[in-house]
């Protein structure tokens, strides 16, 4: 349910990222092609109201009764990195489910569980890893009848992380090297390890976005040790390559100190994502827009819209 189809589309493509008290929406096609791109915040967490504001976008930009991928905010799941079972992957979520017991906060019997895993790593490819992904089931129903409220097949469930694992898809890469992504959206920031596209460590770390809109030597210091400590456990932990690359995304635009001290220190590429550099729009894109509206876009980036045309879907059909 958590997951993203693998593989680009020359159909359009619409993923909403939804927070507590706002959403973005976007819509891409060929991958490459911004159709809209919008954010929307509102004072209070009530969904009768971003029910009626997301209503008002869909109508406005012709979308009535389209698929869209709807990608959630850390705070609404977790995730939680767990060992493989010796079994098909197809039953592993159901068996790991019951082994959750005092790792989640949610009651196991409301419970959605998916599973992603991780190619085999560690010394002689042993170790097997899948990151579970756990969301309190009549929490995220409840919040999904905002799409079905304003007309929206909600064809997919993603989590944020994949969805930014998707950017790192545009960044022209050598991928016989890891990269290293410093993620920072809703006041939460990470590190993650991506290597091949795929998703080998999450990790949160203790910085917010104000943190770094006047960067402190101490800020600077401390997210370079993360950095480190990330680097270090991709070859001795993961026996994985060298990292090649940290890659940052957009909401440092604005923390140009940190940039300029964290391409002096480290011998790796240090990237800025701009989004603006790899995929088209008629409207401008600054960093000021894109960094309200990324993880949509990234989630759009992978999702495959299969019925443009069609009409609405009955909603018992949108869960499996």
């Amino acid at each position: 349910m958590f997951g993203f189809k693998k593989g680009g589309s020359n159909k359009p493509s619409i993923a909403i990222y939804l927070g507590q008290k706002s959403y973005s929406i976007s819509a891409l096609r060929n991958n490459n092609e911004i159709l809209f791109n919008e954010y929307r915040e509102f004072q209070d967490d009530i969904q009768e109201l971003i029910t009626q504001g997301l209503a008002e976008d869909v109508e406005r930009l012709g979308i009535l009764g389209k698929h869209c991928q709807v990608i959630l905010s850390p705070g609404q799941y977790q995730l939680i990195l767990m060992d493989a079972l010796d079994i098909p992957e197809s039953d592993m979520a159901k068996a790991l489910r019951w082994r959750l017991k005092g790792l989640v906060d949610y009651p196991l019997n409301d419970i959605l569980v998916d599973i992603f895993p991780i190619p085999p790593h560690g010394v002689a490819g042993q170790r097997k890893k899948v990151f579970v992904a756990v969301a309190p089931m009549s929490t995220l129903l409840a919040r999904l009848n905002i799409f079905r409220d304003a007309f929206l097949y909600v064809k997919q469930v993603g989590i944020a992380e994949l969805a930014v694992r998707n950017l790192t898809t545009l960044i022209p890469d050598d991928e016989k090297a890891p990269a290293i992504v410093i993620n920072l959206a809703n006041e939460r920031c990470q590190v993650q390890i991506i290597y091949k596209y795929d998703l080998y460590l999450v990790r949160e770390l203790n910085f917010s976005e104000k943190d770094f809109i006047h960067t402190t030597d101490e800020t600077s210091q401390n997210l370079l040790l993360e950095i480190q400590r990330s680097m270090d456990y991709c070859i001795s932990e993961l026996k994985l390559p060298e990292v090649k690359k940290v890659i940052l995304t957009p909401n440092f635009y604005q923390a140009k100190s940190l940039l300029e001290f964290l391409e002096k220190e480290l011998t790796q590429d240090v990237v800025l994502l701009n989004l603006s550099y790899y995929l088209t729009t008629e409207a401008s894109f600054s960093f000021d827009e894109q960094k309200n509206t990324f993880v949509s876009i990234g989630g759009a980036l992978n999702f495959a819209e299969e019925n443009w045309d069609e009409g609405l879907n009955e909603p018992a059909n949108q869960f499996s």
